[in-house]
């Protein structure tokens, strides 16, 4: 289980990057940033967002290189 964990970091990272850019180009009146946290401002939301995003990828990344080492 040890060496899925960096793959699935990564690949929730990905789905959240990806469903990010989704939301922003489509113009709604608030955007869900986590849970029950909402804006009304689309790049507050694309911030936020992608520093959720780069945490998993990079942690993935760090966890993988690790593993590798190991």
């Amino acid at each position: 289980m040890k060496k899925a964990i960096p793959y699935i970091y990564i690949t929730f990272g990905s789905f959240i990057l990806i469903g990010t850019f989704f939301q922003f180009f489509q113009n709604q009146e608030s955007y869900r940033v986590l849970f029950n946290f909402k804006t009304e401002n689309k790049y507050i939301f694309l911030l936020i967002r992608l520093l959720f995003s780069y945490w998993f990828i990079v942690d993935g990344i760090k966890k993988l290189k690790q593993q590798k080492e190991s």
